[in-house]
């Protein structure tokens, strides 16, 4: 796995949270209103009517401050995470405390092989998968959810990653993909990914349940998920969130897992801000 910052990401890269035309709506579903820029868009938030923040996340551009003001914006203050740009124009400060996530990764679909970019704990575990005689499914919403919701794993947010799937799938029925192996004739495991920017698809959520294991189910979704955007020309899989420093240690083993998939770690350290009166 190659690590790389933002300012190193292909031109063509896109992130979908400031992207995808789904995850706008979904944000303005969420009470937020949302800034359309020249590569995408940001999101404002009024708290308690004294006072505003503003947060433009992955974009080359820093935010409008004059537009921000014309809106109605102020008093408060604009969040800037650049997408690539590494010089900040003037009157824009670092921030020291975390404002956004900060790791993520990717893969390339460049060639047939792009399973030879996966480490040799996944190419194993994808050979036990296909061995298994499991198969993986794309499925309904409500399907998925039920599933979802009767996998006996305890998550402290998954009643919040079933809310965000649902709402994700209302907006995008078309984009949004919803997978699952069967084994036995049950369901154990899902994988729901969202198809977006014409180029890019990206991990949504997931679940497994604990009989999923002994036949790398997991590993199974994702080599379908690979396998499904090859055919369609997707250039991009993306892995959405990866746990970075200040994220708390239970979230560690999601993230290894994506890491065996991944042939790009992308970190993005830096934020910035302004004060608007």
């Amino acid at each position: 796995m190659i690590e790389i910052t933002g300012k190193d990401l292909p031109g063509d890269h896109p992130y979908y949270r400031s992207n995808s035309l789904a995850y706008r709506k979904y944000l303005e579903i969420c009470g937020l209103r949302t800034v359309p820029n020249s590569e995408g868009y940001g999101w404002l938030k009024d708290v308690g009517g004294l006072f505003h923040i503003a947060k433009f996340e992955r974009l080359e551009t820093e935010p409008d401050v004059l537009q921000l003001k014309s809106m109605g914006f102020g008093p408060g203050f604009v969040i800037w995470i650049p997408a690539r740009r590494p010089e900040i124009p003037r009157g824009w400060k670092k921030m020291r405390i975390r404002s956004h996530f900060m790791q993520t990764g990717f893969t390339v679909l460049d060639s047939p092989d792009y399973f030879r970019k996966w480490n040799e704990r996944a190419r194993r575990a994808y050979k036990k998968f296909l061995a298994s005689g499991a198969g993986v499914e794309e499925v309904s919403d409500f399907e998925f959810m039920e599933a979802f919701r009767s996998t006996p794993v305890r998550h402290l947010y998954k009643k919040d990653y079933i809310k965000y799937y649902r709402t994700m799938a209302a907006i995008a029925p078309e984009s949004v993909k919803s997978y699952v192996v069967r084994h036995g004739g049950k369901i154990v495991a899902g994988l729901a990914v969202l198809d977006y920017a014409g180029n890019s698809s990206v991990h949504l959520v997931a679940f497994t349940n604990p009989e999923s294991k002994a036949i790398q189910a997991g590993t199974g979704l994702i080599g379908h998920w690979f396998r499904e955007c090859f055919s369609k020309g997707v250039k991009y899989v993306n892995f959405d969130h990866l746990r970075d420093a200040s994220m708390t240690h239970d979230q560690q083993g999601y993230t290894d897992f994506k890491k065996n998939f991944m042939e790009y770690s992308v970190s993005y350290p830096d934020s910035y801000f302004k004060f608007v009166w």
